[in-house]
């Protein structure tokens, strides 16, 4: 087992002090985390199944957690960001995992800086506006920008109401050292929300340029995702041209922590590919 529980270290990227956390070894995996979350939110499951393989870094985002600066409010500043910590950490092409608001960072980061990304992971995520059937809940983020999230108000956002989901989020959550959510201010959460509702309505038109994509892609999702249904993987799909699929049977949002073994299978597996 890896040790997660290691200090963070610090790296300045474009004059802001931003906290990282550097896990396994082998070839980089950057990972680009969801709505409000820290490092702190990866389920350790997941993280120590992937750096069997690979050298991860995790990252707080600026004006989240650890990291200092003035939150993006926009996906397309999230992806600029990204863009300039890969160069910072001097990596070149490196493989990225984007899980929900991440996956949404991961897409225009592939599409605007093609050079700094290799493969990518687009979890539980969605395109950017664009056709009738993509769709997404303003219900669930409002429910997911209370301002202190109780373990039951998460685990229904994250998991489906069957036994074995919420079992398999409860048992995430006693594996995390903050959970369900460690640090945001309700500014930084206000800032994420916009960027997420912008990305919603095709902010920037970056649905039209899905096609773009040439790094191989894989997309994945729970079967009963709340925030970004299934539909919205399988347009994904369809418009991204080089891509495998993955929709994972009675699951929701935190399907990459339910399935932590399997998901982290196929994503070396993919990878590797």
């Amino acid at each position: 087992m890896i040790d997660l529980s290691r200090r963070s270290e610090f790296v300045v990227v474009d004059g802001i002090r931003v906290a990282v956390r550097t896990i396994g070894s082998g070839k980089p995996l950057l990972l680009l985390n969801r709505f409000r979350g820290t490092m702190d939110n990866w389920d350790p499951a997941l993280l120590n199944a992937l750096a069997n393989e690979r050298r991860l870094i995790v990252f707080d985002s600026l004006g989240i957690g650890e990291s200092e600066g003035e939150t993006f409010t926009t996906v397309e500043a999230g992806a600029d960001f990204a863009a300039s910590l890969i160069r910072e950490l001097d990596f070149g092409a490196t493989d990225v995992l984007g899980w929900s608001l991440g996956g949404e960072v991961a897409q225009v980061l592939t599409i605007k800086y093609p050079e700094l990304v290799r493969k990518i992971i687009l979890a539980a995520t969605m395109p950017s506006g664009g056709p009738p059937e993509v769709s997404w809940s303003s219900n669930w983020l409002e429910k997911a920008s209370a301002s202190k999230p109780s373990n039951e108000n998460i685990l229904s956002l994250f998991y489906t109401d069957s036994p074995a989901s919420k079992a398999a989020g409860a048992a995430s959550f006693s594996r995390m050292a903050n959970p369900p959510a460690a640090y945001a201010s309700q500014q930084a959460i206000t800032a994420q929300a916009k960027a997420i509702q912008g990305f919603g309505v095709n902010e920037g038109g970056w649905f039209d340029r899905l096609k773009e994509i040439s790094a191989p892609t894989f997309i994945a999702n729970g079967d009963r995702d709340g925030l970004f249904p299934a539909i919205d993987s399988i347009v994904l799909a369809r418009e991204i041209p080089r891509n495998w699929l993955g929709i994972y049977p009675d699951s929701g949002h935190g399907f990459l922590f339910q399935y932590a073994n399997r998901f982290s299978e196929d994503v070396l597996r993919f990878l590797k590919g």
